[in-house]
């Protein structure tokens, strides 16, 4: 059986591109209250899953400018993630996604659907935890930034734990599809056959 994930490396080394991180936080804008002076009212969204989509070597670069406190242009102001769901839950979702029957769930399933990437499960060798990790869905629509600073401090203060990453060739078979997905281009008609 191929080996997909690695083991993350300790908290002082950069995040990789294609690690799963579990109980990131994102603090996120509260539009319902008026924002008085320079208060602004904010609300926790938690992820209990997410992946990191930015490249290694900006990952790299960031990190080792940031160990010199030199090169200030190196610094990535922040870190691209897609959310990631638990598959089985996500899959059997009619409430979210009504259109899923069980020809769409095994097109995901087999990474044949755009828009999704499935990851097998997570050995318990391969996870910091030692615990393992369900089947996951990636969902390529849901992405977000967060601060490189505070995701580093979350991780420091063990809110945010790394889990483990993808290896090569499933790092790259994954920041193809997530890159072919977001570089696709509508058509306002298909192309016609006489």
């Amino acid at each position: 059986m191929a080996q997909i994930y690695v083991t993350p490396p300790p908290k002082s080394q950069p995040l990789r591109q294609g690690e799963i991180i579990c109980g990131l936080t994102q603090l996120v804008t509260d539009l319902e209250k008026p924002i008085e002076g320079d208060r602004v009212y904010v609300e926790r969204k938690n992820h209990p899953y997410v992946i990191v989509v930015t490249q290694d070597c900006d990952l790299e670069q960031d990190h080792q400018a940031r160990l010199e406190d030199t090169r200030h242009h190196r610094w990535l102001p922040n870190i691209l993630f897609c959310e990631v769901h638990k598959a089985e839950p996500f899959l059997n979702n009619k409430e979210n996604y009504p259109d899923f029957n069980s020809k769409s769930r095994r097109q995901i399933q087999q990474n044949r659907d755009l828009r999704f990437q499935f990851l097998e499960a997570v050995p318990e060798r391969n996870d910091s935890k030692n615990e393992g990790l369900p089947e996951l869905v990636v969902e390529f629509k849901r992405y977000f930034t967060l601060p490189t600073e505070e995701i580093y401090y979350r991780i420091k203060i063990g809110e945010a734990i790394r889990r483990c990453y993808l290896r090569s060739p499933y790092l790259e078979h994954f920041s193809t599809r997530y890159n072919f997905y977001q570089n696709r281009v509508a058509l306002p008609e298909d192309h016609q056959s006489i």
